[in-house]
């Protein structure tokens, strides 16, 4: 295997697989979070809530009818017996009963009879059918007038054919005290929007259920859960041909709490959605294989790149760090008959001049807002006032507007210098004027900065010869200035960008900067990182 193959085979896996992998590990993580909110934490919570509330119940009428059978302890000859001949006790035991019968707000009904089973007090006149109609020896009543003093809590025939009553009651020494909660109500109060419930007796008859499908038999009770959810305490079951998930507590009756909730459909999209994954991954994954490959090859030429890019930043450095002293050479022999002549002016030019210097020296950055440029440039300028005089006419035209541009460092000293050195009159004056615009481009919008003079021109001749300098990517002999500051603008912002010389109609030349319009500080260049010694463009040979 060769080493661009294996190249090739580790980006591949880099690449296409990993990302392959990663997604298909997220997926399984939001699935299985679905799952946990959706079916694990709902169903707990539902089935939770149903038994808390059924625990409730029991326990209110547990400790109701507990305390009428107390009563009846405590009164001589029975309580029963007592409230007939007592209209205020009725009274009192009836007001007691009706709270704890509305407390529950499941429309419980409460009923003390006698012996006989006659209504002494209760919620209706008279006993609910399903009770009322059945033989003395058996039945709910029955069995609670056989029963000793611990409660007797029951599911009875209601007047619906799908639920059961709940009674729940305790035996007198003269008769019998219960409550009896409708079937209707208490699936009413169970009842989730999410899932299903299934009340079960200790013998696995279904006695409520708000929701009937997954019973063996509709009919009237004894009703069978399926089998298979019947035998699940928690998990997935499959029951008529859908796949529930199913969880289960028991009462401190015995009973058994169920939950189920139907989870077909969203298996079907967990499994539609992996589906549709592994699809996409098998036709992207070759596509995937080629950018793998070309991966390899584009490494090569990242080192090429890289190669040419280190070796810009080396030209870059080297182009400021050219530096011939015909500026300062001629400023400080001006400065030295300035001191005779003019010591006021003399010193002016050497705090210019230091200023100007220092700026060079000790800048970092290569790129700065142009208004900061250019107050530096003005101290150049204020040289060249004190070295020419009134010879020597500056103007400056629209450069408020691109303050805010980033521009290289010192860019227009060079220009300017050059335009003094070859822009003189006839009459031997030296008119410079500098303007400013903001041009749109294909590449975008790019500041443009025009330096001109009144001097002689150019000839055609000297022209092409200048312009086919600046074509070159060698340094020249001479001409260094214009030549330095086009190669900079190139090397740092690309070939669409740089340096142009032109023959003014009205006499003159105008020598022309093209640059990136950029305001921000992430358009800002590489920070030079070389020593504070290095030199910039303030001291180069200007010579056209």
């Amino acid at each position: 295997m060769t080493r661009f193959q294996r190249d090739a085979r580790k980006a591949f896996l880099l690449y296409a697989c990993g990302p392959v992998l990663v997604f298909f590990v997220l997926g399984l993580v939001l699935v299985a979070a679905s799952w946990q909110h959706y079916v694990v934490t709902r169903s707990d919570d539902v089935r939770t809530a149903a038994v808390g509330r059924m625990e409730a119940w029991l326990a209110l009428y547990d400790e109701t009818t507990a305390d009428v059978a107390a009563a009846d302890e405590r009164t001589r000859g029975g309580l029963v017996p007592a409230l007939r001949n007592d209209a205020n006790a009725r009274a009192a035991l009836s007001s007691e009963l009706y709270r704890a019968a509305n407390a529950s707000r499941s429309g419980a009904l409460f009923f003390l009879l006698d012996d006989e089973r006659q209504i002494v007090l209760g919620s209706w006149k008279y006993l609910p059918a399903a009770l009322d109609r059945l033989p003395p020896d058996i039945g709910y009543l029955s069995r609670l007038h056989r029963a000793e003093a611990e409660r007797l809590d029951e599911w009875v025939d209601g007047e619906s054919v799908a639920a059961l009553d709940l009674a729940i009651g305790r035996r007198l020494s003269h008769g019998m005290v219960f409550f009896l909660l409708p079937g209707r109500f208490l699936t009413q109060e169970l009842f989730s929007p999410y899932l299903d419930i299934v009340v079960t007796d200790e013998y696995d008859n279904v006695v409520l259920a708000t929701g009937g499908r997954y019973l063996e038999t509709e009919g009237r009770a004894p009703r069978k859960l399926a089998a298979p959810l019947r035998t699940t305490q928690r998990g997935l079951a499959a029951a008529l041909d859908e796949q529930c998930y199913v969880t289960s507590a028991t009462l401190s009756t015995g009973w058994r709490v169920t939950t189920v909730l139907p989870v077909t459909d969203l298996l079907v999209r967990y499994a539609m959605g992996m589906g549709s994954f592994f699809l996409v991954a098998l036709i992207f994954l070759p596509l995937l294989w080629r950018s793998a490959r070309r991966e390899s090859e584009a490494r090569a030429r990242a080192v090429r790149e890289e190669a040419a890019r280190v070796t810009a930043i080396a030209d870059i450095r080297r182009l400021e760090s050219q530096f011939q002293p015909h500026f300062l050479f001629n400023t400080l022999e001006n400065i030295k008959y300035m001191i005779k002549l003019e010591p006021e002016s003399a010193t002016h030019m050497v705090l210019a001049l230091s200023k100007l210097l220092r700026y060079s020296i000790h800048g970092r950055d290569r790129l700065v807002r142009f208004a900061e440029d250019l107050a530096v440039t003005h101290g150049f300028v204020d040289i060249q006032r004190c070295r020419f005089g009134a010879r020597f006419v500056y103007e400056e035209r629209g450069l408020e507007c691109a303050g805010a541009c980033l521009v290289p460092r010192l860019i227009l000293q060079p220009i300017l210098e050059n335009a003094i050195k070859y822009g003189e009159s006839a009459d031997g004056t030296i008119h410079v004027v500098v303007t400013a615009r903001r041009v749109a481009q294909a590449t975008g919008d790019a500041l443009v900065l025009d330096v001109c003079d009144d001097g002689a021109g150019i000839e055609d001749e000297e022209l092409g010869r200048l312009r086919a300098m600046l074509a070159r990517e060698e340094d020249p002999a001479t001409h260094t200035g214009l030549y330095n500051v086009h190669r900079r603008l190139q090397l740092l912002f690309g070939t669409a960008y740089g340096v142009t010389l032109a023959q003014r109609p009205e006499g003159g030349t105008r020598v022309t900067l093209t640059l990136p319009w950029r305001t921000e500080a992430a358009g800002r260049a590489e920070q030079d990182t070389e020593s504070e010694g290095t030199v910039d463009d303030a001291h180069r040979d200007c010579g056209r």
